[in-house]
C-alpha cells in the first residue's frame, strides 16, 4: 500500500511541476529595466524612444541590443529569441499571471552570440 501512495505522490507532482522551455542558446544575456510607469513625470521623455528602430551593436562575435518598449507595469517577463535564416526575433515573454491595466516603459538588453559574425534583420515580438 505505501509503494502505492508514493507512487501516485511522486507522479501528481510531476504532473504539476512546471516545464520550462529552454532559452535559445545563442541569448548569452537579458535584462529588463523599468525606468517610468504610466502617470510619472518621466513617462513622456520615455515614451518617445518606443518607436524607434532596434539598432544592433555588432562587436567581434556578439551582438548587443538595447531598446526601450513598453510593457504591463504588474507583468514579469523573460526574454528569449528565435533566429530564422537572415532574421532574429527577440522574443519579450509574460512569465506572471499578475497583470494590471498600467502600462510602463522598460529598457531591454539582449546580448546574443554570433560566431559567424553575419548581419541580421531583428524584430519584437510579445509573448
Amino acid at each position: 500500500m505505501k509503494k502505492i501512495f508514493s507512487f501516485f505522490i511522486i507522479i501528481l507532482c510531476l504532473a504539476c511541476s512546471e516545464k520550462r522551455k529552454e532559452v535559445n542558446q545563442n541569448l548569452i544575456y537579458f535584462n529588463s529595466d523599468f525606468l517610468a510607469e504610466l502617470g510619472d513625470e518621466n513617462y513622456d521623455k520615455y515614451e518617445a524612444g518606443l518607436t524607434s528602430k532596434i539598432k544592433p551593436k555588432y562587436i567581434d562575435n556578439i551582438i548587443y541590443i538595447s531598446k526601450t518598449i513598453d510593457a504591463n507595469a504588474c507583468g514579469n517577463y523573460s526574454g528569449d529569441l528565435e533566429i530564422k535564416k537572415d532574421s532574429i526575433i527577440l522574443l519579450y515573454k509574460l512569465t506572471s499571471d499578475e497583470v494590471c491595466t498600467s502600462t510602463s516603459v522598460v529598457k531591454v538588453t539582449y546580448i546574443i552570440k554570433n560566431p559567424k559574425e553575419k548581419k541580421y534583420k531583428f524584430g519584437l515580438r510579445y509573448e
